[in-house]
């Protein structure tokens, strides 16, 4: 089994809500997760079919598995939930960066981000990396407070 690629999923997750696409995680939690079928997912996003499932296959590629997959995404959308885009459409559906104005097609908004918000992808990716810690810790401390030692009476 491929082992996650947590640094991957997390860059790509940052980059996609930062590029305007803040929908996957929902998207994806709908259909991966809840398993609901991807022609409603895709149409209730106003994403092709195609594309969700592009984007379920790279979550499963970076994650390993589809099982692993599953238990990501929500994880995923609770480290993300701070991030926020900053690409946006417009009323005429272009999109617009809220950091330089700039206006550009649906394809260009990641590349736009990569190129010229290198830094506010920086800052997201490390928030999600903290957060995701946070997270790693809360988990170990309520596992640790399940465990029960027992002894036997002697």
């Amino acid at each position: 089994m491929k082992q996650t690629d947590v640094k991957s999923l997390i860059n790509y997750i940052a980059l996609k809500i930062l590029g305007g696409s803040d929908y996957v995680l929902d998207a994806l939690e709908e259909y991966l997760v809840k398993g609901e079928g991807p022609a409603s997912v895709a149409y209730k996003y106003n994403i092709s079919k195609h594309q969700l499932r592009g984007y379920a296959q790279r979550i499963i590629e970076k994650s390993g598995s589809e099982g692993k997959a599953k238990k990501i995404v929500p994880i995923l959308k609770d480290i993300s939930i701070n991030v926020k885009p900053v690409v946006r459409r417009s009323e005429d559906g272009m999109y617009k960066c809220s950091l330089c104005n700039m206006t550009m097609s649906r394809e260009d908004t990641e590349e736009h981000v990569r190129k010229y918000h290198k830094e506010a992808l920086t800052v997201a990716i490390k928030e999600m990396q903290t957060r995701l810690e946070q997270v790693k810790q809360e988990l170990q401390k309520a596992k640790e407070e399940k465990t029960v030692i027992f002894t036997s009476a002697s």
